[in-house]
């Protein structure tokens, strides 16, 4: 954490004195995200934080509400969240330095450094086929899968090894594989778990509170759903496509009738993908140090890599519907999220990745923005979430009455249009 930052967090209010109030601080020109972010705990939140780092420097340290609605504990500095699939987006900075060290590159047969993995024709399936859904393995296909096997990783990964991949479409989005992938990769290049490596080679020199599993649980916000959120799932776990219900229901990632991911087995388990737990203020430190590299002289070293190691994990790899999910991805070639939809913008050059249930965790290169929001209520995003939604709108509005340049910007996205923006992809 900078010194900058400390002497923020040391200004904010401290405990909460009202859950609808938001605690920490905005820098001058981001009231209206303050408002905003207030409005959310008030209409739709239990709890949560929102931290923004622009260009470098943290103008929004917000959090409030409830970390666990059971005791009332309320939300801290230092509650941190778990984010689901936003841990593909750290799996894809840890992916960085592995191919700035060299250990790796993205262009790699996976077979050149997992053998085994070239079974069925696998072997010109590359480390980027593997991190953007391209590889044709997006689930366990050949076994059903419990919630005590998602967290033996290596087991996992010698079932993806020894399954036929999947021929069409190009991308099919799973959520458990590519974490797999990768930590399997990561062992054999380099000797440690991905987790082990991350921790290594990024968190403990930056000074950043993430990790996997969930740790002390007076540290960490429980996770909130309803049988109402559950429910979006249906249509993936009736459905008449084994493929479908292999990537939806196998297991079922937010099961009706309990929470899974508050339970024991579960808040220790190591999922890679899915279960990584840290602050929206760590995690947007994280986003910015990307930015940061990105934006150094070449062949300069950075904190996490060489800014061109950088462009090409941020370079189009693949950008298509989901035959399951039926809205468009689009993904860089190291495993960042991109816009699905192209637009002109403050946020066209978006990478990051989000995470189930609503949290966002992106930067915004050009305008030099990261950001994280980290709710701990789940909610269907397609259909009644637009908290973090509301709260970029409020980002960028506040954006544009700082730099002139954007507001000319916005103003001819206007015209073009004819209307208003788009909810953020």
């Amino acid at each position: 954490m900078s010194a900058r930052e400390s002497d923020h967090r040391e200004s904010g209010t401290g405990e909460a004195d009202g859950l609808d109030t938001a605690q920490g601080f905005v820098a001058p020109g981001f009231e209206a995200v303050r408002e905003r972010f207030e409005a959310n705990l008030r209409e739709t939140e239990v709890g949560a934080a929102f931290a923004v780092h622009h260009r470098g420097r943290l103008v929004v340290d917000l959090w409030g509400g409830v970390a666990d609605p059971a005791t009332r504990r309320p939300w801290a500095a230092g509650t941190r969240t778990q984010i689901f699939s936003g841990s593909k987006g750290l799996i894809a900075a840890a992916l960085l330095r592995l191919c700035d060290s060299g250990v790796l590159r993205l262009d790699d047969p996976i077979a050149r450094h997992w053998p085994e993995f070239a079974a069925h024709g696998k072997d010109r399936i590359t480390v980027s086929d593997a991190v953007t859904y391209c590889a044709g393995l997006p689930a366990i296909t050949d076994r059903v899968v419990g919630f005590a096997d998602l967290s033996d990783a290596r087991a996992m990964a010698r079932a993806l090894a020894e399954q036929k991949p999947v021929t069409a479409p190009r991308l099919i989005y799973g959520p458990w594989t590519m974490g797999w992938l990768v930590e399997e990769l990561t062992f054999r290049t380099t000797g440690l778990s991905l987790r082990e490596y991350f921790r290594r080679e990024i968190a403990e020199p930056h000074g950043l509170a993430i990790d996997w599993c969930l740790g002390p649980s007076d540290e960490v916000a429980t996770v909130v759903h309803d049988d109402a959120f559950a429910a979006q799932y249906d249509r993936f776990n009736e459905s008449d496509d084994p493929l479908t219900r292999a990537i939806w229901a196998n297991p079922i990632p937010f099961p009706k009738g309990r929470v899974v991911w508050n339970e024991e087995a579960l808040r220790t388990a190591y999922i890679p993908a899915a279960n990584i737990v840290g602050t929206a203020r760590d995690i947007s430190r994280l986003y910015a140090l990307v930015i940061e590299d990105l934006h150094r002289p070449d062949g300069e070293p950075g904190h996490l890599a060489r800014a061109a190691t950088v462009r090409d994990a941020l370079t189009l790899y693949v950008r298509q519907e989901d035959p399951t999910l039926g809205f468009p991805f689009a993904y860089g070639c190291g495993g960042f999220r991109l816009k699905g939809t192209p637009r002109t913008g403050v946020d066209a050059d978006m990478f990051g990745h989000d995470g189930g249930g609503g949290s966002a965790h992106f930067g915004w290169p050009g305008a030099g923005i990261a950001l994280s929001y980290t709710p701990n209520r789940l909610l269907d995003i397609g259909n009644d979430d637009h908290r973090a939604g509301n709260l970029i709108r409020a980002l960028k509005s506040a954006l544009r009455d700082l730099d002139p340049e954007l507001r000319q910007e916005h103003r001819a996205i206007r015209t073009s249009r004819g209307a208003g923006e788009a909810v953020p992809a």
